[in-house]
């Protein structure tokens, strides 16, 4: 069986020559993300990019969220020439095993990288201390944050429910109103995460929940 792998690029033409390339495998089947509906189900995400921003990993967040069990869990391997350290911190929560850079990356190699990914194995592909990196990062993730109730951000669930409805543009009543607790408890929490992470304000706080791939 042939492994199926969903293609989003920040350009048409990179998007469409990528899918005609990888086609050419005959263990890869490739098609475009918008062409995978929410409930046909991918082995991986790949993501081709000069640059990753944080419009790009917003949309791989939003397919995994969406999606029937089409996106969720799937590994994502990654192709760009430059990778903010906030992108790949949350790249790495929304599922990236593999990172290659795209001017010293050729199709034979993203084809490794992504039959590895499939595989569950994320040697091959991407420079050697990235992946171990990657591979520490998700780790802790898994270990030490997850079960604690914890991100790559180091916010609690309930912190971030607050961040959310707050970046949706509520205020504080309308947050405590929606989760259904005091105003004064909802103040305590955007308090405490401000101060522990050393933030200015509640601004502040959403914008680093942002950057951090939290929201």
């Amino acid at each position: 069986m042939s492994i199926a792998v969903a293609v989003l690029a920040d350009d048409p033409i990179t998007e469409e020559g990528a899918i005609v390339r990888l086609n050419s495998y005959d263990e890869i089947s490739a098609r475009s993300l918008d062409s995978c509906h929410t409930d046909s189900a991918f082995d991986v995400l790949l993501v081709l990019a000069n640059e990753v921003t944080g419009s790009m990993l917003t949309r791989v967040a939003r397919v995994r969220r969406e999606s029937g069990g089409g996106g969720r869990g799937v590994p994502v391997v990654l192709v760009a020439n430059e990778f903010p350290e906030h992108s790949m911190l949350r790249a790495i929560s929304l599922g990236l095993v593999n990172l290659l850079y795209r001017k010293e990356s050729s199709f034979n190699a993203i084809a490794r990288a992504v039959v590895s990914a499939a595989r569950g194995c994320t040697k091959p592909g991407g420079d050697g201390v990235q992946q171990r990196l990657i591979g520490q990062i998700r780790a802790i993730r898994e270990t030490a944050l997850i079960p604690h109730g914890l991100n790559v951000a180091g916010l609690g669930a309930r912190e971030v429910n607050v961040l959310r409805l707050l970046a949706d543009g509520l205020s504080t009543k309308e947050v405590a109103g929606r989760i259904g607790c005091s105003e004064r408890t909802i103040k305590s929490v955007i308090h405490q995460l401000v101060a522990r992470h050393n933030l200015k304000n509640r601004t502040h706080a959403v914008a680093f929940a942002l950057r951090t791939g939290v929201l």
